[in-house]
């Protein structure tokens, strides 16, 4: 990836794209026009197929509750519904703070600026945790890690690969929305990586865990996530 050695970017910056990310997605943008980010040295041949995937109808919004729960069963990050553990504090403190502002009544139309916001701000903290986790699997043992097998959390972004993007996005939102998912959505996240590089070090290997938080909340926020 060519990626700008410039001013660090923080978390909360990044997951102001997530947010505008998850509101294309919501309201169901056709990206059938896109073209996949060009991506300097970097094997971009990583591809999902043409395969059609025709638009599930939705029918309301998950409850808060349920929603936490499946963003929770969809990482495979621990504490189920107790959220007891230390790194659950986070995931706790955040659902409790934003409770008020996520869906109650399972109605479409209360999909609001505010609750979208908070919504991505409970995925993050719940991606966060599922990240460290991965991230806690040694180099060695990538192939152990449930989602982000390709990145190298060791390195800065521009030693990550393309593949590496799209891969842990599938199979985060594969989770997530219950579904395959279409070419569309992979570019559309290849399109994401290459905004999240500009401005940010390409050799820190803290933005490569907060890109890799980014899409997984970009997954968890979708609204395909938050639907039923």
């Amino acid at each position: 990836m060519n990626y700008a050695n410039k001013n660090s970017k923080t978390l909360t910056s990044s997951l102001l794209f997530v947010i505008g990310l998850g509101t294309v997605m919501a309201i169901g943008m056709n990206c059938s026009g896109m073209k996949s980010a060009n991506l300097a040295g970097l094997n971009n041949g990583f591809s999902t197929g043409d395969t059609h995937v025709d638009p599930p109808t939705y029918v309301g919004f998950l409850s808060s509750e349920q929603m936490i729960k499946t963003m929770i069963a969809s990482t495979g990050t621990e504490g189920l519904g107790d959220l007891t553990e230390t790194s659950d504090d986070l995931i706790d403190k955040t659902y409790k703070d934003k409770t008020g502002m996520l869906p109650s009544l399972q109605n479409l139309n209360q999909a609001s600026g505010p609750t979208l916001i908070a919504v991505t701000n409970l995925a993050s903290a719940v991606c966060a945790k599922a990240v460290d986790r991965d991230r806690a699997v040694s180099e060695s043992q990538r192939a152990q890690r449930l989602f982000f097998r390709e990145f190298d959390f060791s390195q800065g972004l521009s030693q990550q690969t393309s593949d590496s993007v799209t891969m842990a996005f599938e199979r985060v939102a594969r989770n997530a929305w219950r579904r395959n998912l279409a070419s569309e959505d992979s570019e559309m996240i290849l399109s994401f990586a290459q905004e999240f590089s500009v401005g940010v070090s390409a050799t820190d290997p803290i933005q490569t865990r907060l890109l890799a938080v980014s899409i997984c909340t970009a997954a968890l926020s979708s609204i395909d996530a938050l639907t039923y």
